[in-house]
This record gives structure tokens, C-alpha cells and sequence, in this order.
């Protein structure tokens, strides 16, 4: 298990944030996770990093501060979390982040104070996401066996035996252990790729989701998107990729396109809570009723991040027979469910999904038809008998998913 954990961690360095020598590297680890956290360190240093950082975080003690921190100490994060992130911004540094299942992190704190410090943080660090966004920095996001995660998908054995099963299960799902020649990382990456390129030929103006769960929704596409998937590239040129696993292809739709109903198909772990078997109908782009079985109110929140909130941001396929979809199984991680299923994002689009879009200000994205918003938050509408079907600018209709499968 060790040599596949330093491996996992030369794979994240290597082919996830793409480190550089001499660079800056960042980990935002939860300290939980800190045996797994002095590997990449190791490994990092032995890359050639200049120096390693590591933003520790603790689900106990944010628990704490949230329900115990008085609002106008929520509303007013210290000044110095901006002077950090400034300085990773100002010295390109690569982010790896690390992180694990725990949909019942904030279980019991009241709502109202979550999206409180959510949205006073998200503003405090607005430029740093804005960094993320448009691929300024390099980045990756990947997970962390834990025996809270473990437990919650039911593994069994005792407790070293639970975690290690999980770590398999991560190793396979990121093409790094147990599968085929035809289907390891590097070639699966070359399928992404071909992906993209049949869309971005395709320069689709809509695409039409139908499913047997009610789901009937049209967006619309800005003219001049970008589909992306897999490696991408940031301003400097440098090849990253910023999920692993990925099994995703996306692109950014026009913010004021979206029409219709769409349901979703596996949960939603928002600020550290759960949300069930929830839909949204939008309207010109924009949510104009919503409900879930469980956890409306994290929904509210999510829209009410800002203005811009409760309109989309992205659009992913994902292939229905993807292995991690294959699996069978719901992780409760957004970064695995994302990877099993067709998703949408409420909130922020990517700026590198539109031609020529750098150096556009927040004003001349919208006005090309891209969200923008302190919010990005991915959820899974994929379902084995989705159909979706793409318009043309001459109006010829392509197949784009039969029964949940992929046609390009």
C-alpha cells in the first residue's frame, strides 16, 4: 500500500497540478488526512518543489466556529486569509486540494450562519477564484481515504482493512491500478480530448435533456464556447489536469438559456450538508421554483450566494458507462458523483470555455453570455435513460446521449 500511495501522489503532482521546479506548491489538506498529506510533501520535494505549503483544515473545529462564533465574527473573515491568498496568486503558485467524503460534517448547525461565513469568505477571496477559474494558476482536486468515508459506503472488515479497500477503490477509479491498457489514464485522457474536438466542431447553439424522471430542459449555448476535458492548459501554457478522477467533458452555457425542468439523480453535499431528490425549473435562464426532499433550505442558500447564483454556469457530460458510474455506487463526494454523472453548476462559469476570452473583465464575460458569481457548485442530473439532443446553427438535431451513452 505505501509504494501505491507514493504513486497516487506522483500521479496528483505529475499529471494533476503538473508541478514545476522551483514552484510553489499549496495543499489544502484536512488534518485528518496528514499521514497521506507528508507523502505528497515528500514527493513534492523530491519533484523539484521550491517549497511546500499546507492550508491544514479541521471539519471538528470549523463545526465549532460556526455554531459557536457570533455573526459579526462570521461576516468579517480575518484580513490575513486575503493576504495568503494573494500571496499564492502573486507567486503562481500550483494548488493541490485534498479532500474526503463527510456529508454530515455540519449536521445540527443552523443554516442561516453556514452561508454566512460562506459568502463573507467567497467575497474575501473573490480574486482567488477568479484565478482558479481561468486557469491562472494550475490546480487539482482529489481525494483522501478516510474511515468515515469508508464506513459510510460499507465497506467492511476492520478498520485498516475498510480504509485500504477505499484506497483501491481510488486507485481503480483514477486509472492508476486494476484496469486494462486501453483504459489507462493517459490513453482515457486522448479520449477526452477527441471528445472536445467533435463538439467544439460541432459549434452546437442548444442542447435539449429529456428523461423518464421528469427532467425536460433546453439550454442554450453562448456563440464562440469551448468545450474542455481532461489536460487543459493554463495561461502560461503549463498542461494540467484539475480533477482526478475525470471523466468529464464541459462547457459554459449562455446564463439567460436555460428553459424547463430538470431533476436531480444522485445527492448533493453542500456546506458540509445533504440535499435529496431535489429539481429546479428555470426560466430565462434564471430558478424560478425549486424543491427537495431533504435540505431545501441548502438550496436556498446556494441561490441566494449572490445575484448571479441562480443562474448555470456549466454544463458536463458524462458517460452513463463511465467505471465510476459502473461502480454502481453513490459516493457522496461531489468529485466522484460529478465523475459518474451528467451534471450542471449553479453560479460562476469558466472563462477558458469561451474563444478569446482572456483579459475579459466579469462585465464583458456576461455580456458574451457567461455567468459570473461567487458561486460554482456541480450537481448530478445523469440518469441511464437520458437522451440529449444538440442543435446545429442550421438547425440539423445530433444525437448527443442515447440511454445515458455518449454518441460523440
Amino acid at each position: 500500500m505505501k509504494e501505491n500511495l507514493h504513486q497516487y501522489a506522483r500521479l496528483l503532482l505529475q499529471e494533476g497540478v503538473n508541478l514545476q521546479q522551483d514552484q510553489l506548491l499549496v495543499i489544502n489538506g484536512d488534518v485528518e488526512n496528514k499521514d497521506f498529506v507528508y507523502i505528497v510533501v515528500e514527493e513534492a520535494y523530491a519533484l523539484g518543489a521550491k517549497d511546500v505549503h499546507i492550508n491544514w483544515r479541521s471539519t471538528i473545529t470549523a463545526k465549532s466556529r460556526l455554531t459557536n462564533a457570533k455573526d459579526t465574527v462570521l461576516a468579517n473573515p480575518a484580513p490575513w486569509i486575503a493576504d495568503m491568498y494573494h500571496h499564492i496568486v502573486d507567486s503562481n503558485a500550483c494548488i493541490l486540494s485534498l479532500i474526503s467524503a463527510n456529508p454530515f460534517a455540519y449536521e445540527g448547525v443552523p443554516s442561516e450562519k453556514i452561508a454566512l461565513s460562506s459568502r463573507s469568505m467567497s467575497k474575501l477571496t473573490k480574486f482567488y477564484h477568479e484565478a482558479i477559474m481561468d486557469s491562472s494558476l494550475t490546480w487539482c482536486v482529489a481525494s483522501v481515504a478516510t474511515l468515515t468515508w469508508a464506513n459510510l459506503l460499507g465497506y467492511e472488515g476492520d478498520d485498516n482493512e475498510k480504509v485500504n479497500r477505499l484506497w483501491n477503490t481510488i486507485f481503480t477509479l483514477c486509472r492508476m491500478k486494476n484496469v486494462s491498457e486501453d483504459e489507462s489514464f493517459s490513453i482515457h485522457l486522448n479520449r477526452l480530448a477527441q471528445r472536445t474536438a467533435t463538439l467544439n466542431d460541432l459549434q452546437l447553439v442548444s442542447l435539449h435533456y429529456t428523461c423518464p424522471n421528469g427532467t425536460d430542459l433546453t439550454i442554450a449555448l453562448p456563440e464562440g464556447h469551448l468545450w474542455l476535458g481532461g489536460k487543459e492548459a493554463s495561461k502560461k501554457g503549463i498542461i494540467f489536469d484539475a480533477n482526478i478522477p475525470t471523466e468529464e467533458v464541459f462547457t459554459a452555457p449562455h446564463y439567460a438559456g436555460a428553459n424547463g425542468t430538470v431533476y436531480s439523480t444522485k445527492p448533493l453535499i453542500y456546506d458540509g450538508n445533504q440535499v435529496e431528490e431535489f429539481y429546479f425549473t428555470f426560466k430565462d435562464g434564471k430558478v424560478v421554483d425549486y424543491g427537495a426532499k431533504e435540505g431545501k433550505e441548502y438550496l436556498t442558500n446556494l441561490i441566494e450566494t449572490d445575484e448571479n447564483s441562480c443562474y448555470l454556469g456549466e454544463v458536463a457530460l458524462v458517460d452513463h458507462y463511465s467505471p465510476i458510474s459502473q461502480s454502481n455506487m453513490i459516493f457522496f463526494e461531489t468529485l466522484y458523483d460529478e465523475n459518474a454523472s451528467c451534471h450542471l453548476a449553479l453560479g460562476a462559469a469558466y472563462p477558458t470555455c469561451l474563444e478569446n476570452s482572456d483579459g475579459m473583465s466579469q462585465e464583458e464575460l456576461r455580456n458574451h453570455g457567461l455567468n459570473t458569481s461567487l458561486a460554482h457548485t456541480d450537481f448530478m442530473i445523469g440518469h441511464e435513460h437520458m437522451t440529449i439532443i444538440g442543435l446545429t446553427k442550421d438547425g440539423k438535431e445530433v444525437p448527443i446521449m442515447i440511454d445515458g451513452r455518449l454518441q460523440v
